[in-house]
């Protein structure tokens, strides 16, 4: 849908950005800089895990850890006032330690999204929880997950997030389709469209950027009512999913196209019933 304001198109897509990994102080307020450069205005939130528990090797670059990263949030709200913060938690005790800090909304990990201590936690301490949907789960199962948050805050206001479904195995596909099954039960459908782009890269996990920019793009045709995209400055440095992270000097310019996709739509009746 497209809004006005002052005559001007906005949009009211929510977006999720940032790198992967917080990695270190440098990286984490470079990318808040460069992103609110161009996304002040917009409904978006801030991204990046203080922790990658569920790398594939055990010697997996993991992040700054928990209390590195609460330092490194109270910064960037200082330095840029404003700023919405998102994380992912995996123990229930992490949920107040980020909500203390700030952060509005709490990201549930794929792997962990049918654990219910963990929902319930993040919904005692947030009014807003984005749960990743489980690579191996049907989009009406996920309707299970609201349950288990609103149990606890019944006024939360309760995600989904896409991240691709296994096709075979190491490969993900994106249901498109599934979009709209799954926007009966959640307040918003975002579609990830860096993470689902994965796919078996040796012993590692790889995935496809310019395969996630045209996601971006082709989500528009569905009901996805929001977009998540990890971007890096130098992504082949990153501490991981490098070969999924845009680029981030690229990311201004493919929201610019994303917008211009959104405003021909809006004015064409493209869909026949």
């Amino acid at each position: 849908m497209i809004l006005k304001e002052d005559g001007i198109h906005m949009s009211d897509k929510v977006w999720i950005l940032g790198p992967c990994s917080m990695e270190n102080e440098h990286l984490y307020l470079k990318c808040a800089e460069e992103l609110t450069k161009f996304m002040d205005g917009r409904d978006w939130y801030y991204k990046a895990s203080f922790d990658k528990a569920n790398r594939t090797a055990v010697d997996g670059g993991r992040g700054p850890g928990i209390d590195e990263s609460l330092r490194l949030m109270e910064k960037v709200r200082e330095e840029f006032p404003g700023i919405r913060l998102t994380t992912d938690i995996h123990e229930c005790h992490q949920a107040k330690l980020i909500a203390d800090q700030g952060v509005e909304l709490c990201q549930i990990p794929a792997f962990l999204c049918r654990q219910t201590d963990l929902l319930i936690e993040s919904g005692k301490c947030f009014d807003k929880v984005n749960i990743k949907k489980g690579q191996w789960i049907n989009p009406d199962s996920t309707k299970h997950f609201v349950g288990k948050v609103k149990a606890e805050n019944p006024d939360c206001e309760v995600w989904i997030t896409e991240r691709g479904t296994f096709f075979g195995y190491n490969q993900l596909i994106v249901d498109f389709g599934a979009a709209e099954e799954m926007s009966k039960h959640y307040d918003r459908v975002i579609l990830d469209c860096t993470h689902s782009t994965q796919r078996k890269k040796g012993d590692f996990t790889g995935g496809d950027r310019e395969l996630a920019a045209k996601y971006m793009i082709a989500s528009l045709a569905y009901e996805y009512s929001g977009i998540f995209a990890e971007c890096h400055p130098e992504p082949r440095k990153a501490v991981s999913d490098g070969d999924c992270q845009l680029y981030l000097d690229k990311v201004e310019n493919l929201i610019k196209t994303y917008d211009e996709v959104e405003k021909v739509l809006a004015t064409q009746k493209w869909l026949s019933s």
